[in-house]
């Protein structure tokens, strides 16, 4: 019997079964067709929640475990997969949220399906992928950020890459990505793609370390999906509480005080456009590259996140959206440590032009070390 006569995924899988399938999907010696294939045929449903947390686990059973920090940290992703080609909302929302404050312990990858992943981006900014657990405990207690760059804690899933690529479609691995963070954030503002997925992925999300979330979907100006809270049409979102699910609610971005973005404002169309966007949205409203409504699409996200950090609720959405919009338009320092920039760390933000880099397309020549640049799950572009 094959992988697919024993563990077939076109139905359900009760959760001891999904935990086996993971298990087989990670073991080097499954034949990656089979894999494939088995891939390709989860993709081609809405998972359960049983199944998502069941595969979560297996996932955990076999992660590098990351270090308590004793801070109350906030994780902030998406799904990816909607296809908009978005900016990258949720690392952005993730560094504000930082400098505003709030501990920000965000997981993610380089992009898979997407044009630019969260990690892309931060490498590219200058942030240190390769910083080690220790490193990263004291960036997260003095700088309110620090970032675990997913295949240092999943190694196990590094054969996958090659797999997912070829297949070029989302798979659950997208889904599963937002379950992973090694730190379990007792906090999370979770986007997921499709609006079929907002109950499973919060049921999942339900039975594993976090106190309080919010699981969103948004629809642009035409109707379609995103994997974030939206400014252009409304966006559902369903709160979690204590592994408690909360009746639906939805946001509509005109009721917050939000204008109408012009078409496409919040589209990128490579990766040195979604750095560009960045770079405009860290450099303040007086940078050429500045962009209003990236600015209102971030300032919601971190509406989001203040008010799961200020224990709020979401009628104090309208307050925080003016706060964390006022505070983008003045810009922002990055939340990383000095020592990137003056004691020989990683490359300056879109800045050293030594042979190390010279080569990397995802450097951008515009800011000089020691100078404050004009800046910017699963394998996510959020």
């Amino acid at each position: 019997m094959t992988l697919l006569t024993t563990h077939n995924p076109i139905q359900p899988l009760p959760p001891t079964t999904a935990r086996e399938l993971m298990k087989t999907f990670i073991d080097q010696d499954t034949d990656a067709l089979l894999v494939g294939a088995c891939l390709a045929l989860l993709a081609q449903r809405i998972p359960e929640a049983e199944e998502l947390a069941a595969f979560a686990e297996a996932l955990q059973e076999v992660a590098i475990p990351f270090p308590d920090s004793g801070l109350r940290v906030l994780d902030t992703c998406g799904t990816g997969g909607d296809g908009a080609s978005t900016a990258n909302l949720s690392t952005l929302a993730a560094l504000h949220l930082a400098h505003l404050g709030v501990p920000v312990l965000k997981h993610g990858n380089r992009a898979a399906t997407s044009l630019c992943g969260s990690a892309d981006l931060l490498e590219a900014l200058g942030y240190d992928l390769a910083r080690s657990p220790e490193q990263l405990l004291t960036d997260l207690r003095a700088q309110r950020f620090a970032f675990l760059f997913a295949p240092a804690y999943h190694p196990l899933l590094g054969r996958l890459r090659e797999i997912r690529k070829r297949l070029g479609i989302p798979t659950i691995f997208n889904l599963l990505g937002p379950l992973l963070n090694p730190g379990k954030p007792q906090l999370q503002l979770l986007g997921v793609a499709k609006e079929a997925l907002l109950k499973p992925m919060a049921g999942a999300l339900a039975k594993g370390s976090v106190k309080r979330a919010f699981v969103v979907h948004g629809k642009d100006a035409e109707g379609r999906g995103l994997d974030e809270a939206s400014i252009e049409g409304p966006t559902m979102v369903i709160e979690i509480i204590q592994g408690a699910l909360k009746p639906l609610q939805v946001l509509v971005p005109r009721e917050l005080g939000i204008p109408q973005p012009p078409k496409d404002a919040l589209r990128v169309k490579d990766r040195a456009e979604a750095l560009g966007v960045a770079r405009g949205l860290h450099g303040g409203s007086s940078h050429p590259d500045y962009r209003p409504a990236v600015a209102d699409a971030v300032a919601l996200q971190v509406a989001l996140g203040l008010v799961l950090h200020r224990d709020g609720g979401l009628d104090s959405l309208p307050e925080y959206f003016r706060e964390a919009k006022a505070s983008l338009e003045g810009g922002f320092s990055l939340p990383f440590p000095a020592s990137y920039r003056n004691e020989g760390g990683p490359p300056a933000p879109f800045g050293r032009s030594d042979s190390t880099h010279a080569s990397n397309p995802l450097v951008l020549p515009h800011a000089v070390s020691g100078q404050s640049p004009a800046t910017p799950s699963g394998e996510d572009r959020s």
